[in-house]
């Protein structure tokens, strides 16, 4: 479980780098090439779209970083896990989800992103 959950934060890690660069090797080390992101607000496939989602939610949201929210719960080839969208120094989380990742070879080859709690104007 230890190598789910390392690769779980470097997930969301990769949703958090500012750099483009630093972030564009986080996401092709920690997805499959062809993996897939689906939320109920966007669906992107590939490492290129991948990264634009995730430049665009960071736009939306400068400065807020996504925590891990408990622990990842782990079986065959899926893990699922909560996360937190906080602002800098703010103790209650902006948006609230969790999400449920496809995993082969010990890369991310899916998730299917579910928002329990989203900011109004989003």
């Amino acid at each position: 479980m230890t190598a789910i959950r390392t690769l779980v934060e470097r997930y969301l890690q990769s949703w958090n780098e500012t750099d483009p660069l630093r972030r564009r090797a986080l996401i092709e080390d920690v997805y499959a090439e062809h993996a897939a992101y689906t939320d109920p607000m966007v669906e992107a496939r590939g490492w290129e779209a991948i990264d634009a989602t995730i430049a665009a939610v960071q736009a939306m949201f400068p400065g807020h970083a996504f925590r891990l929210a408990g622990e990842v719960d782990a079986h065959h080839h899926l893990a699922r896990f909560r996360w937190h969208l906080v602002a800098p120094g703010v103790a209650e989380p902006l948006a609230i989800g969790f999400d449920v990742a496809e995993l082969e070879d010990g890369r991310v080859r899916r998730v299917h992103g579910f928002l329990d709690r989203l900011p109004a104007a989003a």
